[in-house]
């Protein structure tokens, strides 16, 4: 079986206070966090994995909680193009869930086998209160998994033919789920947004990487906590547990093997693995 490599693909921008991406260390201070899909190949497969942000969801250049943002499909074609693929290209694509900015553009793909969690279709089409409130989740979307010509749902983990690991790992929505990649150089794992950044599993980091290279100082956790819950981590019993899988799933328990859904670093490289 041929290892995989993977690629970062940018789908946008949005500004918003730290704290509410690690854990509510820095709550005032504002950093661009972009908006992340990837792509795997194998040289036989193009895999996509999420679909960023529809720009439509983006009003008057603002996204969720009203923070400034930009994106969209636009972003995303360039992303792939840069890469020299086309959206024909994909044969699969992988959601580690449906929130707004991870399935805003799955209509690009009309042809791919599309795969997400079964309770994470449930979740999307039975938001809480405060998930509405927060625009979690995109009205269109289930107008859109409609239209697709292929869809599978899965209920739990699952290890595809071609080696790629699904593992259901809720706690930010109902069906969340990460992706290990098998690479040359190791196990990475997708976490989508379980975690949104590097810094909720590693709660003492004191340096993040920008993208661009920059190198800021960050202020690291003060206590014991094992993780760092977010302000939206909705189930922090599941999320302990689906961290917990985590830990055992990567290569190593490095920042190296978790790409994360908002993690900035990952776009100062061009490949993984």
């Amino acid at each position: 079986m041929k290892n995989w490599k993977i690629r970062p693909l940018l789908c946008g921008i949005i500004h918003m206070p730290k704290g509410s991406m690690e854990g509510g260390l820095e709550p005032d201070r504002i950093l661009p966090f972009p908006y992340t899909a990837y792509l795997l190949q194998n040289g036989e497969e193009n895999v996509l994995v999420d679909t960023g942000i529809h720009a439509d969801h983006i009003v008057d250049g603002k996204a969720w909680r009203g923070c400034s943002a930009e994106g969209g499909a636009d972003y995303l074609l360039k992303a792939l193009a840069d890469n020299g693929v086309t959206p024909e290209d994909i044969g699969t694509v992988l959601y580690t869930h449906l929130h707004n900015d991870h399935a805003g553009n799955m209509y690009l793909f009309p042809n791919a086998n599309h795969i997400y969690q079964k309770d994470e279709f449930t979740n999307l089409c039975n938001p809480l209160p405060f998930q509405i409130k927060g625009g979690d989740y995109d009205t269109r979307t289930p107008g859109d998994i409609a239209q697709l010509k292929h869809k599978t749902v899965i209920d739990g983990d699952l290890v595809m033919s071609n080696g790629l690991e699904l593992y259901k790992t809720p706690g930010h929505s109902l069906g969340s789920m990460c992706i290990v990649v098998p690479t040359e150089k190791g196990r990475y794992v997708l976490t989508g947004d379980m975690p949104h950044v590097y810094q909720s599993l590693f709660p003492k980091a004191d340096k993040w990487e920008l993208m661009g290279g920059e190198v800021i100082d960050v202020k690291p956790s003060d206590d014991d906590q094992e993780f760092l819950f977010n302000s939206v981590i909705y189930d922090q019993y599941s999320a302990y547990d689906s961290f917990s899988k985590l830990k055992l799933l990567a290569e190593k328990f490095e920042p190296e093997y978790f790409l994360t859904g908002h993690d900035m670093w990952v776009h100062n490289r061009k490949v993984f693995g």
